[in-house]
């Protein structure tokens, strides 16, 4: 299975660099026979989005320090997931916290959402060896990830209906109807 690993910065902690390196250290021992692609996260929508589909990943591997409904507009990371989400291609993230829950996040193109400090057991515990926790996290989440599911495998009824920009809880109107637009 060839998979795109393409993390932001995890502020304060790792560059979008060494997060990704990480990845890479704990998904290469979780899932041996697969295939890592690294990418700055910043390139790896254009990338998704220019590929031929004999080039697309079967998996999209990103993240960032914590995954947030602001995470889900306007950032590098929703640009990654929503590229994939319309190209077929599952993405997971692999944040140091989650703060959204997985209906929201799949409506975002994004199949699952894992947290290193709820792995560590706590933020403190993540936060001590940044690099280790997610690294650890990485070998667990490609254990039932890695070599077997992606792209090629996942039913095509199974995935959200691309939209032009994530669901994610607004502001309500005054009326309370519903989100602004």
């Amino acid at each position: 299975m060839r998979v795109l690993i393409a993390p932001d910065a995890f502020h304060g902690t790792l560059t979008g660099e060494q997060a990704a390196a990480a990845i890479a250290g704990g998904w290469v021992r979780g899932a041996t026979g697969d295939e890592l692609v690294r990418s700055a996260v910043g390139e790896a929508a254009a990338t998704l989005e220019t590929a031929p589909d004999e080039a697309l990943p079967d998996l999209v591997v990103t993240g960032e320090g914590s995954l947030e409904f602001r995470s889900l507009r306007d950032t590098a990371l929703a640009a990654v997931s929503s590229t994939a989400m319309a190209r077929g291609v599952p993405c997971i993230v692999l944040a140091g916290q989650v703060h959204v829950g997985p209906r929201v996040a799949f409506e975002s193109g994004i199949h699952g959402a894992y947290a290193a400090a709820a792995d560590a057991g706590s933020v403190e515990a993540s936060m001590a060896d940044p690099a280790g926790t997610l690294e650890t996290l990485a070998e667990g989440i490609a254990a039932h990830w890695g070599g077997r599911r992606g792209r090629t495998t996942l039913r095509p009824e199974l995935l959200p209906e691309a939209r032009p920009e994530p669901m994610v809880p607004g502001p309500r109107d005054p009326g309370g109807e519903g989100p602004e637009s």
